[in-house]
């Protein structure tokens, strides 16, 4: 019941909300990986349609982009959300990383509070609102042992003497005010693209100010150390994007992103004078541009902190306050780590820089074109005059810019070499590893576990699809001793699949995985079918490889279908053999569509495949048999049905309800509709009326999962027996579901009775 606030004779009105209801699950998202003649790399990208796929992409030149192409173009054929992700080809971690670390390093000068001259070191610094400048950086390689170094913390000590403008070697980054690390070594190529990092201050934030945080952008095109008087300036016909722009122009410039990082939270106040924004910016060819030269924008990662190392801010999600440093704010990045001179931070002092206001003491500013405007404008919210700037940046230079975060390398984007895929895979997987920004339902492994075991097999590191990789003939060895080729080709293609179902069932656990298997069991070259040869049958050469590989694997998030498919290649004008796993998940979003997820993606009435002009194995019934047992879901044809997914079986070899893929999917669904719901509760009263509403809630879609052939039962517990006064003391919440996933009818036992004509039913049947 409302509270009563009113005092005198009148009417009061009260609304409470108790609207809350679950939120539907989005619609399927698959996820599909692989090589391309073209296009960004390592990034997700949401694509529509195959046509606009192409254009982002291109259409396929060998072997490793058929897989992908084709793939996707299968997987188009459901109604599902679409989200592919380009792999780099070249050696290791392909185009774009390198075998150095480089930094980005921040000269810093010290300005006393209402005194313009002379610049003072940090050490002579006092908490009455004095300043600190940074200054355009240079770019310094590291060795790993700098590097190293430098992370542990036994690299160099920081000094509060400052004023060196250039830094070139370790010793000399003492005197650094902010140092960007590059740690994930990644490059800028012969295109000039790479990752770029900017850095702002909040007078470019005041919402007086247009958008002229950063003004240029810059690059290098030289190996070797780099100084910044040997940074290159990109020209701005290079570059399909605004760097900046006033209120009334340009809505989508690279310093507006600048400004929204770190949420909606105005920040262009005096408390927050000690707070800088740092964007780490990906350039990559645009996607779509038509001047291949032209180089789009994706902010990777934005981070929003103070330069003080005790600053504390309000947690946006509610309860206690939470550090606010920038040197922390990035602790999770995969590219960048920053270091903030600890004679800026006051971290050697024990104490935060805020007044009894709450005000900093220490200011910090950016010295840009954007920081002169915004002092001509209001030299007082600024601290510092426009004039003043000017002189600062005859010292320490300019910083209002992008600049590159990593070395120049002069790479051959034509090389097809595939490198190492589970490494490349690992470097997506941690930008997919949001489920909040990239909602997914299935990946597919799309023959990736092909490429890369085939290509390491193969002189050369490149892939072949039209070679018979005679290493395969060992692992039809009933014994295993595969011998060395099979066993390093094993080992090549599971470590592609522990990528895949890694991230599905440990990192995200919101997912399926659809692995392929190696196609070579199915078939030889470029058309020759494995069972079509004289001297090869179905135990020999393709039960007993797919056994040794498959036995040992135990998950309930991964499944593998025993087949692939022929398609016609309208670009070469000949049939070609592509793996399955892309027409597994178009199965997979039609069924999402069309039925629900617990239905099982399988039969005559979900699992006919189509588009495919053949596939690699016919298996009989004791070959589906065999298959099944092994948890291999065979593909079969029907004359009069055509090509049928004949088997819904997980990879878990625990004789539990996940061994089937739509219990699996049913428990996916379901888990992730009860974590977007239970969100909201987050901080909520810990009573009954909470504990209620979250049953109340959460009935409904359980209702409709009952109603529509997904559960048998279900039982909701919320209330005291699971939330003891110890539980309730220890600020958490319980709730219990209990399911009755429904079984599937896959095996159909039909008995016919011959009886006797005088027979009465009524008596044989009880």
């Amino acid at each position: 019941m409302a509270q009563r606030v009113i005092q005198s004779p009148g009417v009061q009105i009260s609304e409470v909300d108790l609207s809350l209801r679950a939120p539907t699950i989005d619609n399927t998202t698959i996820l599909v990986t692989g090589f391309a003649s073209k296009g960004p790399t390592s990034e997700p990208i949401a694509v529509s349609t195959l046509s606009e796929f192409e254009q982002i992409f291109g259409t396929p030149t060998n072997g490793a982009e058929r897989y992908f192409y084709y793939t996707a173009k299968a997987a188009f054929a459901s109604p599902a959300s679409i989200t592919v992700a380009r792999l780099p080809y070249g050696f290791g971690l392909g185009e774009g990383y390198g075998s150095e670390y480089s930094a980005l390093v921040y000269p810093v000068l010290g300005k006393k509070f209402n005194a313009n001259d002379p610049v003072y070191n940090l050490g002579d610094l006092t908490d009455t609102g004095d300043m600190v400048l940074l200054g355009r950086p240079s770019l310094v390689k590291l060795s790993d042992a700098e590097y190293n170094s430098i992370i542990n913390g036994t690299a160099f000590t920081w000094s509060s003497n400052v004023g060196q403008a250039t830094f070139s070697s370790l010793s000399q980054l003492a005197s650094a005010g902010m140092i960007v690390i590059n740690k994930s070594k990644t490059v800028i190529n012969s295109r000039f693209e790479g990752y770029y990092v900017g850095v702002i201050d909040n007078t470019t934030v005041n919402p007086q100010v247009d958008f002229r945080g950063i003004n240029t952008a810059f690059t290098v095109a030289t190996t070797g150390s780099k100084l910044p008087s040997q940074f290159t300036q990109l020209n701005d016909t290079r570059l399909d994007f605004a760097l900046s722009a006033t209120f009334s122009g340009v809505d989508d410039s690279l310093s507006q992103a600048m400004e929204s990082i770190g949420g909606t939270t105005t920040i262009g106040t005096t408390a927050f004078r000690d707070s800088l924004q740092l964007g780490v910016f990906k350039l990559r060819q645009s996607t779509l541009a038509n001047d291949v030269l032209e180089l789009d924008y994706v902010l990777e990662e934005g981070y929003r902190g103070s330069i003080d190392f005790y600053r504390q801010v309000e947690d946006p999600n509610g309860g206690p306050a939470v550090n606010y440093f920038l040197g922390n704010q990035e602790d999770n990045s995969p590219n960048v780590a920053v270091l903030v001179n600890p004679h800026i931070s006051n971290e050697f002092n024990n104490v935060s820089l805020l007044n009894e206001n709450g005000v900093p003491k220490r200011q910090v500013r950016v010295i840009s074109d954007g920081l002169k405007h915004a002092a001509g404008l209001d030299a007082t919210f600024t601290g510092i005059a426009a004039g003043v700037v000017t002189s600062f940046e005859t010292l320490i230079g300019n910083a209002g810019a992008l600049f590159p975060a990593g070395l120049y390398n002069l790479d051959n984007p034509y090389t097809k070499i595939i490198g190492n895929v589970p490494g490349k895979l690992t470097r997506l997987f941690d930008k997919l590893d949001n489920f909040d920004v990239y909602p997914l339902t299935l990946t597919v492994e799309g023959g990736l576990g092909t490429v890369f075991a085939s290509a390491c097999a193969t002189s050369g590191n490149v892939f072949d699809d039209t070679r018979y990789v005679t290493a395969i003939n060992g692992l039809s060895a009933t014994d295993g001793n595969f011998g060395v080729p099979a066993a390093e080709y094993r080992t090549s293609y599971l470590s592609v699949f522990n990528e895949f179902n890694t991230f599905a069932a440990s990192r995200r656990k919101d997912h399926l995985f659809i692995a392929d298997a190696p196609l070579g069991i199915f078939v030889q070259g470029q058309t020759l079918k494995t069972l079509d040869r004289s001297d090869t049958n179905f135990t020999q050469n393709i039960y007993w490889p797919l056994r040794n590989i498959y036995d040992a694997l135990n998950t309930s998030f991964a499944c593998v279908y025993g087949t692939c498919v022929n398609v016609t290649d309208i670009f070469s004008d000949r049939k070609i053999w592509i793996p399955f796993s892309g027409y597994a998940a178009a199965i997979m979003g039609n069924t999402d569509a069309n039925f629900q997820p617990w239905f099982a993606p399988a039969g005559f009435s979900r699992g006919i495949v189509s588009g495919v002009n053949d596939i690699g194995l016919y298996p009989k019934v004791k070959q589906r048999d065999q298959l099944y047992k092994i948890s291999v879901n065979p593909v079969a044809f029907f004359p009069t049905d055509g090509f049928v997914v004949y088997g819904q079986k997980t990879l878990s070899k625990r004789p539990t309800t996940f061994d089937r893929i739509n219990v699996r999917r049913l428990f996916i669904n379901l888990e992730t509709l009860v974590r977007n719901t239970v969100k909201f509760f987050v901080f909520e009263p810990n009573t009954l009326f909470t504990r209620t509403q979250v049953i109340n809630t959460l009935t409904p879609f359980f209702e409709n999962a009952k109603n529509t052939q997904g559960l048998y039962d279900y039982l909701i517990i919320c209330d005291e027996k699971n939330n003891t006064p110890t539980i309730i003391d220890n600020n958490e919440l319980v709730v219990d579901i209990y399911l009755k996933p429904t079984r599937t009818a896959e095996f159909i036992l039909v008995n016919f009775y011959a009886t006797r004509t005088s027979q009465d039913f009524n008596e044989i049947v009880t």
